[in-house]
């Protein structure tokens, strides 16, 4: 979708137009899901996540103006809807389990879910957003609030780690 194209739908979405607003929210729903998947424990929890988002998105766009700020608070507003549900793990004791018995592994013997699963609830969420979402260290660094040069770094070792740089 050409720049003029995205700006004219997030007219419309901003003035209420639902159409428009789900135009946008297809050139997103991929890299969200992927994120709240690896991200949390299960697949009802990311939907759930993306659902919140995606309304407080909604509710928010007649605030928005730039070409680029639909994208931005999507994924903003996809991260603090994470942290909280890392929050509400926290407080109810889940945690997310490293499983080897239940590995569903791809052709090379690897279950990547599980392998995320190993990482903590930050490194996790910075992850999926890399390697999921395709986002730049510099995007998440928006999306998260955190500096580009601790994304970079932390990015860094578990790309290492993962042997995947």
């Amino acid at each position: 979708m050409d720049k003029e194209n995205y700006r004219s739908l997030q007219e419309m979405a901003a003035n209420g137009d639902a159409k428009a607003f789900s135009r946008l929210y297809e050139t997103l729903y991929r890299e969200m899901y992927y994120t709240a998947y690896y991200s949390l424990a299960d697949d009802t929890d990311a939907v759930e996540v993306i659902t919140s988002a995606v309304r407080s998105t909604f509710n928010a766009m007649g605030r928005l103006h730039s070409e680029s700020s639909f994208r931005t608070h999507m994924m903003k507003s996809l991260c603090s809807k994470i942290k909280a549900k890392f929050k509400m793990y926290s407080a109810n004791g889940i945690e997310i389990l490293y499983d080897r018995e239940n590995l569903m592994p791809n052709e090379d013997g690897v279950d990547i879910k599980q392998e995320f699963n190993r990482l903590s609830d930050t490194v996790r969420l910075l992850t999926a957003l890399y390697i999921g979402g395709r986002f730049s260290s510099e995007e998440i660094a928006q999306f998260t609030g955190l500096s580009s040069s601790t994304v970079n770094k932390k990015i860094k070792r578990v790309l290492e780690a993962f042997e995947l740089d």
